[in-house]
This record gives structure tokens, C-alpha cells and sequence, in this order.
């Protein structure tokens, strides 16, 4: 797209919004070793900051942020600056900080004899690399000053033996004395690719005899279920572990409940949810002290709720390690409610190299990096007094042939910078900013369409909603 020279901004990314910190990440087509982040409370005051990185994928984070704040930020580097963007951090719950924990889940470990699903053979899921990525995951989650880590299934890609002592020789003991929970996956139970099944989990990982458990840490509750069925990928919960999941929330005595299970509880899906999500559903919204459900199963970003009269349940799911967006959650409990996030691992280059092997190119992996990704709102919320509480971000952005774009990126440069990525074929999605508020997203589409002669459209990173370009602007 761009002439040789130029140092192009792509993929630019606000990867989740918490409380007191924000991370963005981006790649650059030239290297560029330190890049710097200009960030304020004040779009035309902003506070430059000199990161290390490089040298062409960078990640920065942004950290002692103050609550409900709004703050605008620009990235630069190599002769390259992108778009100036807004967002608003998330409400901190209240009451004191208790205790924080991870989430790790689908790392689909082969010991270099990877499953060739469809998830690998077109849409981006790195078999060769899972080993590496858990690793990073575990590193990442520690130094996150996680107390507990909850794997939540799909550890290895086709219960074999091998896979299993990988998990258990090489990966686990990563986490030093970070204690661990284990909840079985559907790729855990595998018996027909020489698999040995979830005899393997129970034997070499989880040292019990039933997918099914509940473990107190901290005044917490946690509970994790077996959704799980010998080479099924459908999950399902029969009678009995209903009878004791609803005795063991009962027994919790009002005290916080975290559910953790693999399969969603949103019904059938892309890759197949929960076959009895009603079952459970109903359940869980007679208990009010069910803080929130987390499960992972479909390589993706997306954060759903179950009624209830006190206050609708979070139900998350949390993206995989092992495909784009290669990222892991983490939950900071306090004594009112909690804050979610979830984060790319720290192997930048590697999310990227998932993204780029979806089969589907060009609108289609943008359609398919969407969906895995999830909107800003499921990447980062806060919890508490029953009430959930996601950041808004509205992107404005005009899609152009590859020609026009490396014009328009050139032209932008001196003046308010941009970002690019791809849209179609022979098309790419000029960025010109993410805005904290749809009134932002409008002022900006005047002035930008104005300068440049172009008509932006602005879509909800949350709700998917555009509001198109106008027809005539001149």
C-alpha cells in the first residue's frame, strides 16, 4: 500500500480498559526499536512517554490511570504517528482490594503432533507454538501478581499421554507456588485421534477422580464444572452435577461464587455451546451471591449476562492462548465487586502471525479478528452493586482502495496521523480515531470530512452499530 520510505501504522489495537490503566498495541512496517505514547486528560496537552520497543510489533500499557477519567492518546514512532484516540476508564468497585487471579484456557498443548481441526487449517490456531504461548501466558499472568490461576480446559489438543506430561512437566510448574484449578475441556476427553481421555487429566493433572469440584480461596467460592463428554464437542450438564452445584451454592452461605466451566452457556454457537443452557441458567439466577461465570471453548472475546433479580451475571468468555488474540484474563476481587480485563500475551508477533493465517483474508479476516477479538466492553469491565458497567468506544474510519489509502495515509501524517488495516480485497480501512463517546465520534467525522475530502463512517466497537458516511458532504 505505502511507498518504501514510509513508515506505515497498522493494526493499532486499545486492548482492553481497566480502572487505572489501558494497553495498546500496534505493529510498524519499518522497525522502530523505542516508539513514544502521548497520553492526557487534555487532547492538546498531552504527556509523552518513551517506551522500549520494537522492532516492528509494540505494545505499551498505561498505567496509574485515574478512575471514570477520560484521556486522549496518540502513538508515534519512526516518522510515524497514528491516530489521536479518546477512552474513559473504568469505575474502580468499591469496598478494599482483596485479592487478584487469572484465567488461562484452550492452550490446546500437542507436544508437536498438532489436531488439524478447522481452527488450525483456516483460522488461525498456532499448534506449533501453544507450548510457547502458555508458557508466556503463565509468565504473563504472574507478573500480573496473580494469587490463583484457573485453567479452563482444553489444556491439551488430543489427550494424549505425552500432551498431558507436557502440561504437567513443563508448563505447570511455571506457575512457582502460584496455586492452581483445573477444569476439564472437550479436546481433554479426545480418545479418537490416540487420546487417551480424561483419564489422563485426572491421573497426571488434577490428582481427583471427577471433572467436577469447588475450592474456598480467599472467602471465595470457587466452583468448576464438568461440561464435558467423551469425543463430544457439544457440552452438556446432566441431573446430577446440577443437584450438586445447586447444594454447593447453597452451602457458600451468601459468600462470593465464581462458575467456571469450558463450554458457554449461551447455547449452540459456532463451535458448539452448552446443549441445556436453560438448566443451568435458571439455576444460577435464583443465587445471588454468583459473581460471575467464566468459560472459553470458542476462541473469543464476548461477555453475555443471565437475569436474575438481583442483578444480571456476567457471563465471560475468556479468549485462547493459542489463537488470535492469543490472550488470557485476569479478575481483581474486591470486598463490593470486581474488575475483569483481558490481555494479548506478551508474544505480539506471534497474535499477529495467528491473525494473519485466517484463511479467510481480507474482509473475512477482519469479520473473523472482530468476533475472536470482541468488542472493547468484552475485553474489560467492573462489576458491583449488582450492576455491569463497559467502556463505549466508536471508531471513525473510511475504507479505501489500497491506492487511494497510502494516499490519504500520506497525506494525514503532518497533520493528525492515522492508523490502517485490511478491509477487502485490494481495500484497506483507513483509522482516523476510537472515541470514548458518540458526540466525540461526530465532531470528529465533521472536521475530518471536511480536511480530507473523504466520508467516514462510525461503528460501536461495542454493539457492532454504523452509522454510515453521508452521500453528499460538499
Amino acid at each position: 500500500m505505502e511507498p518504501p520510505s514510509v513508515n506505515v501504522i497498522s493494526n493499532e489495537e486499545l486492548c482492553t480498559i481497566g480502572s487505572d490503566h489501558a494497553v495498546v498495541t500496534w505493529v510498524t512496517s519499518r522497525p522502530c526499536f523505542r516508539v513514544t505514547v502521548y497520553i492526557g486528560e487534555d487532547p492538546a496537552r498531552l504527556t509523552g512517554v518513551g517506551i522500549v520497543s520494537g522492532p516492528t510489533y509494540h505494545w505499551a500499557e498505561l498505567a496509574g490511570l485515574r478512575p471514570a477519567t477520560r484521556y486522549w492518546y496518540q502513538v508515534e514512532g519512526a516518522g510515524a504517528r497514528g491516530p489521536l484516540n479518546c477512552f474513559q476508564t473504568l469505575p474502580a468497585p468499591e469496598g478494599k482490594f482483596l485479592f487478584r487471579f487469572g484465567i488461562i484456557t484452550d492452550a490446546h498443548l500437542s507436544d508437536g503432533n498438532p489436531f488439524q481441526d478447522a481452527n488450525r487449517l483456516f483460522l488461525g490456531k498456532l499448534g506449533e507454538y501453544a507450548g510457547t504461548l502458555l508458557s508466556q501466558a503463565i509468565h504473563d499472568t504472574r507478573e500480573r501478581d496473580v494469587d490463583l490461576v484457573v485453567f479452563g480446559g482444553d489444556l491439551t489438543d488430543t489427550a494424549e499421554r505425552a500432551q498431558y506430561l507436557k502440561v504437567r512437566d513443563e508448563a505447570l510448574p511455571l506457575l512457582g507456588g502460584t496455586p492452581c484449578l483445573l477444569c476439564i475441556g472437550n479436546h481433554d476427553k479426545f480418545t479418537r485421534h490416540g487420546g487417551i481421555g480424561e483419564r489422563g487429566f485426572f491421573e497426571y493433572l488434577a490428582g481427583r477422580e471427577r471433572g467436577y469440584q469447588n475450592a474456598w480461596f480467599k472467602g471465595c467460592n470457587f466452583v468448576l464444572l464438568d461440561t464435558c463428554r467423551e469425543n463430544d464437542n457439544l457440552g452438556y450438564l446432566d441431573a446430577a452435577q446440577l443437584r450438586w452445584l445447586e447444594d454447593t451454592m447453597g452451602d457458600s452461605g451468601g459468600r462470593p461464587v465464581f462458575i467456571f466451566l469450558h463450554h458457554p452457556v449461551s447455547g449452540f454457537d459456532l463451535w458448539y455451546g452448552l446443549k441445556n443452557p436453560q438448566d443451568f441458567t435458571g439455576l444460577i439466577g435464583r443465587f445471588p451471591c454468583v459473581q460471575g461465570v467464566f468459560c472459553g471453548h470458542m476462541h473469543r472475546g464476548k461477555v453475555t449476562t443471565i437475569p436474575r433479580a438481583a442483578g444480571d451475571v456476567p457471563c465471560v468468555e475468556v479468549p485462547a492462548t493459542v489463537q488470535y488474540p492469543c490472550a488470557y484474563g485476569v479478575v481483581r476481587v474486591y470486598e463490593k465487586g470486581y474488575e475483569y480485563n483481558s490481555y494479548k500475551v506478551s508474544r505480539l508477533d506471534l497474535s499477529e502471525l495467528s491473525r494473519e493465517r485466517f484463511i479467510l483474508k481480507n474482509k473475512g479476516q477482519a469479520v473473523f479478528s472482530s468476533y475472536s477479538f470482541g468488542g472493547i466492553g468484552d475485553r474489560g469491565f467492573s462489576f458491583f452493586n449488582g450492576l455491569l458497567q463497559r467502556p463505549e468506544l466508536y471508531e471513525l474510519a473510511v475504507v479505501l482502495s489500497q491506492a487511494s489509502a497510502g494516499r490519504l495515509y500520506g497525506e494525514t501524517q503532518p497533520a493528525g496521523g492515522c492508523s490502517v488495516t485490511p478491509a477487502g480485497p485490494g481495500r484497506t480501512r483507513v483509522v482516523f480515531g476510537r472515541f470514548a463517546g458518540l458526540d466525540l465520534a461526530l465532531r470528529a467525522r465533521r472536521e475530518k470530512a471536511a480536511f480530507y475530502k473523504v466520508n467516514p463512517a462510525i461503528t460501536s466497537a461495542a454493539t457492532e452499530r454504523t452509522w454510515p458516511a453521508r452521500r453528499r458532504l460538499f
